[in-house]
């Protein structure tokens, strides 16, 4: 009995023991709210470790003591791969002398390169635009040239041959080719007068020997001052009174002597190239002059035709091509040119260029004179084949008919459907055309200079003349006027011894008193008929009955004819 309670007295103690032991355990997840550390002695949030573990979880952090300050943080994200947090550019020995800089996406560390070397505070240029510099220290009055075998930049001695030589008026300065080193292609001579500040000077001539690389200048004009060579030096080689260093392979102070512009000193062949351009009447060059004008007033290229001269046209303002009479002077009306037709190109035509208000083109239609004092065009399109058919109409229209396409400038009027020359009007050209061009010979003159038509009056005949127009009429005093019309009567049944009804008809133009001329029809035996102007335009027919019987006359047709001599 004893044993037993002290048995289970220890299972007690055990029990007691486990359960206040598993009470100090607190999971902080779920049985924690707001929890603050703020009055804690210290607190590690976070594993801390020289090495970052092998696998995490997301949302793991890590404090790597191994990495250098303010990159010692570590989140896992994702899974099992640690990312550094905050500034992971820090200043570690490994990026002495470098800069700070944006790659657009974020910032890194970089040396500085290209033309210059070194940290930001002694920088070293060591190459300009990309090419090396020789790092030879240079001496007083050096410049830096470019030496093409070690292909860089290096010191050297400025070239004497590039200071400015003085010159006088007509004199040539001949600058020695071992003072510098240039070719043709690079040779700058620049040259000032002594005047305050120096004024440029263009010299005559400036010649490069291709084997000494001697320079000549040349002027002639009356001044004195210096040149420069390729833009360097500035200092100035005395001289005076036209003496030189050499002239014409003559070292020395030699001044210019008679025949050192001699034809005989003068060597080589002159090329059309250096020769002046041809002026004022000529075009081209002086070795292939063309003629374009004569006293300074053009002339025509149109190649000219067999027998014609050069004619001054003032529509035009030019000499050009066009046919005269043998004996001189206009021998023919068409040359005289009054709306005369010509093919300007295969698709224009012009028509009357001399016509104008000084020199109108004057047609005539009766006494009604037009004045045309404009040219025309006829341009044809399209690929039709037939002709043109230019006119001038009663009302002095410029008028181009045509079974083409063509279109008419402000001084005419085209118009479609025309296949030859209308009824009165007066023909000028006609112009043939094939597949939608002007044919070169298709002109065909039809001008008329001295045409005229006379009228005269004869018997009962009267003329009168209005503008553009003549009309003929008859004097109806000596040729009489017939006036007639018929119409059917019906009569009805007339007793014997009486008339019947008066029936009428009309005649236009019938007056009371006119006279009457019956046309009578076959009557019956015993009626007889009289017609007379009963009223304007009006003829009564009028029957009666003497043969004894009643009589019925027939429906026919009756005429009635006045003739008039008033």
């Amino acid at each position: 009995m004893s044993k037993s309670r002290v048995a289970a007295g220890f299972c007690v103690c055990i029990l007691s023991a486990a359960t206040a032991h598993s009470q100090t355990l607190v999971d902080l997840r779920t049985q924690s709210k707001s929890v603050d550390f703020s009055a804690a002695g210290s607190t590690k949030p976070m594993q801390t470790g020289g090495a970052l573990p092998a696998t995490c979880a997301v949302g793991q952090f890590f404090f790597l003591t191994t990495a250098s300050a303010g990159s010692n943080v570590y989140a896992c994200n994702p899974a099992n791969t640690w990312t550094v947090e905050g500034n992971s550019l820090s200043v570690t020995a490994g990026t002495a002398n470098e800069v700070l800089s944006s790659n657009g996406s974020g910032i890194q560390w970089l040396a500085l390169g290209g033309d210059v070397s070194g940290g930001p505070g002694g920088l070293t240029v060591s190459r300009l635009q990309g090419r090396n510099l020789s790092s030879t220290a240079p001496s007083s009055g050096q410049v830096l040239q470019w030496n093409a075998t070690t292909n860089q930049w290096q010191p050297a001695p400025a070239q004497a041959g590039n200071a400015a030589y003085a010159f006088t008026a007509q004199v040539s300065i001949i600058i020695p080719g071992t003072v510098h080193q240039f070719g043709t292609a690079n040779l700058v001579v620049d040259c000032y007068d002594n005047s305050t500040p120096p004024q440029r000077v263009e010299p005559d001539k400036v010649q490069i020997s291709p084997t000494t690389y001697n320079v000549t200048v040349n002027f002639s004009t009356a001044q004195t001052g210096y040149c420069v060579v390729n833009g360097a030096g500035t200092a100035s080689v005395a001289g005076s009174g036209g003496a030189v260093n050499s002239v014409f392979g003559r070292a020395g102070a030699v001044a210019a002597q008679t025949g050192d512009y001699g034809f005989a000193q003068i060597s080589g062949t002159v090329t059309a190239g250096q020769l002046p351009g041809a002026g004022g009447d000529l075009g081209g060059t002086l070795t292939s002059a063309t003629v374009k004008a004569i006293q300074g007033q053009p002339v025509s290229s149109t190649f000219p035709g067999n027998g014609q001269a050069l004619v001054w046209s003032s529509a035009a303002g030019a000499w050009q091509a066009a046919n005269v009479s043998a004996t001189g002077g206009v021998g023919m009306a068409y040359q005289l040119g009054d709306l005369v037709a010509v093919r300007t190109s295969s698709t224009l035509l012009t028509i009357g260029a001399g016509c104008a208000t000084a020199s109108p083109c004057n047609v005539r239609f009766g006494y009604q004179v037009f004045s045309i004092t404009n040219s025309a065009t006829a341009t044809i399109s399209g690929t039709g084949t037939g002709a043109a058919y230019i006119y001038v109409n009663g009302s002095g229209t410029l008028m181009v008919g045509n079974n083409l396409t063509v279109a008419c400038s402000t001084g005419c009027t085209q118009q479609a459907g025309v296949s030859s020359f209308p009824p009165n009007v007066l023909p000028i050209y006609m112009w043939t055309a094939t597949n939608g061009t002007w044919d070169a010979t298709g002109g065909h003159d039809q001008r008329a200079f001295l045409s005229a038509k006379t009228l005269a009056a004869g018997t009962g005949v009267i003329l009168t003349e209005a503008p553009g127009q003549s009309t003929l009429a008859v004097d109806n005093g000596v040729i009489p006027t017939y006036l007639m019309n018929t119409a059917t009567l019906n009569f009805p049944s007339i007793a014997t011894g009486t008339c019947a009804a008066d029936q009428t008809m009309t005649v236009t133009g019938a007056n009371p008193g006119d006279a009457v001329a019956p046309g009578w029809p076959v009557l019956p035996a015993g009626v007889i008929g009289t017609m007379l102007v009963s009223g304007t335009n009006t003829v009564t027919v009028r029957l009666c009955n003497l043969s004894g019987l009643s009589v019925t006359p027939p429906s026919v047709s009756y005429r009635a004819t006045i003739v008039r001599n008033y």
